[in-house]
C-alpha cells in the first residue's frame, strides 16, 4: 500500500489526513472515515486512548484494492482549528468538505466513495447524504438512534454500577465519594442542565474543559428523523457487549431507513471494536486496547464493500 499526506481546507481550517492507496496504479473505490466523539486524530487516537481503528481498517481495505482517507479532527493531531469551540455542525461541515475534496482527487473513483462512521460518526455520515446524495453507501460501526441526553444518563448509570461493584478499598472509596458529591447519575444530570442553561462554547466541570456548544447541538438532533431520510445502502455493525450504544439500535435503524440495509450484531464485540469474553464493563474498556481490532469487523466491512462494488 501507499500512504500520502493530504490536506483539506474547511472554512480556513486545514484538515490533515492520510490517503491510503493500494499498490496498483489507477483509480480506486474509496472509504472516507468519520470519527467518534472526543479530540481524536486520524486513527481515532488521543494521548490517553489508543484505539488504532481507522489505520487498521485502511490497511485492511488497501489489501482488497480499496482506497481510504482518514483525517485528524479539527484542532487535533496535525489539523488546525479549535476542537473545544467547534460545534457538531462544524464537524459535519468538515466531513462534507472532505468528501468534496476526495471527489476531485484523481486516485478516487468519484462514483464509488463510501463513508464509514464510528459512534458519533454514525450520525454525521447519514447527515452527509443530505448534502452529498452521490455517496455510494454508509458503513456504521456502533450506531445509535437514541437521544444523546438519554445515552449520557445511561452511560453514567453503567459506570456507577461498575464502581459500586468494585471490591475492597476502591468500592468503599466510591461509596463515600457518592455520599459527599452525589452519584455519577445525579452529577451527569446536573451537567446536562448546566449545558442547557448556557450559550457558552465551553464550560468547566471540575478540572475538565467541556465542549459545551458541541454537546448542545448533538443533544438537539433527532436520530430517528436522520436515519429515516437515508436511502443509500448501509452496513450496520453493532456489538452485543457495547455499553455505550445499544446493539439493538442496528435493527431499529434498519427499520427506519429507506434503502438496502445489512444489519449485523457481533457476539462479545464492545464499543472499542474488541472482543470481551468476560462480563461487559465500561471500566474494563481500557484493558481491551492491548488487543488488536477484531478481524470479524474488518471482514464484514470488506466483504460488504466487494459485494456492493459488484452491483455498481
Amino acid at each position: 500500500m501507499i500512504e500520502k499526506e493530504m490536506i483539506v481546507d474547511s472554512h480556513g481550517n486545514q484538515l490533515s489526513g492520510t490517503l491510503c492507496l493500494p499498490v496498483d496504479e489507477g483509480t480506486f473505490p474509496l472509504v472516507m472515515m468519520v470519527h467518534g466523539s472526543g479530540p481524536l486524530d486520524r486513527d481515532e487516537n488521543m494521548p490517553e486512548q489508543q484505539l488504532n481503528v481507522f489505520n487498521t481498517i485502511a490497511h485492511h481495505l488497501a489489501e482488497q484494492g480499496i482506497a481510504s482517507y482518514r483525517y485528524d479532527k479539527r484542532g487535533c493531531g496535525k489539523s488546525t482549528g479549535d476542537y473545544y469551540t467547534a460545534g457538531y455542525a462544524d464537524l459535519l461541515n468538515d466531513a462534507v468538505n472532505v468528501f468534496y475534496a476526495l471527489k476531485q482527487d484523481r486516485a478516487c473513483d468519484y462514483r464509488k466513495i463510501f463513508v464509514l462512521g464510528h459512534s458519533e460518526g454514525c450520525l454525521i455520515a447519514p447527515q452527509m447524504t443530505a448534502a452529498r446524495p452521490e455517496i455510494a453507501g454508509l458503513i456504521l460501526l456502533c450506531p445509535f438512534v437514541d437521544q444523546l441526553e438519554s445515552i449520557l444518563i445511561k452511560q453514567a448509570a453503567q459506570v456507577q454500577l461498575d464502581f459500586e461493584r468494585l471490591p475492597g478499598i476502591e468500592g468503599l472509596a466510591y461509596r463515600i465519594q457518592s455520599k459527599v458529591l452525589g452519584t455519577l447519575v445525579s452529577r451527569q444530570k446536573k451537567l446536562i442542565e448546566k449545558l442547557k442553561s448556557t450559550d457558552q462554547e465551553t464550560i468547566q466541570a471540575g478540572s475538565q474543559k467541556i465542549p459545551a456548544r458541541w454537546l448542545r447541538e448533538l443533544m438537539s438532533l433527532d436520530p430517528p428523523g436522520i436515519f429515516s431520510q437515508v436511502s443509500c445502502p448501509m452496513l450496520l455493525i453493532g456489538g452485543e457487549k457495547d455499553l455505550q450504544c445499544d446493539p439493538e439500535d442496528v435493527d431499529r435503524i434498519a427499520r427506519l431507513a429507506k434503502g438496502d440495509v445489512s444489519a449485523r450484531r457481533i457476539e462479545n464485540l464492545t464499543h472499542v471494536l474488541r472482543f470481551d469474553e468476560g462480563k461487559a464493563s465500561l471500566l474494563g474498556s481500557a484493558k481491551l486496547l492491548g488487543k488488536p481490532m477484531e478481524k470479524a469487523v474488518l471482514d464484514l466491512i470488506s466483504s460488504w464493500l466487494v459485494e456492493r462494488l459488484k452491483l455498481s
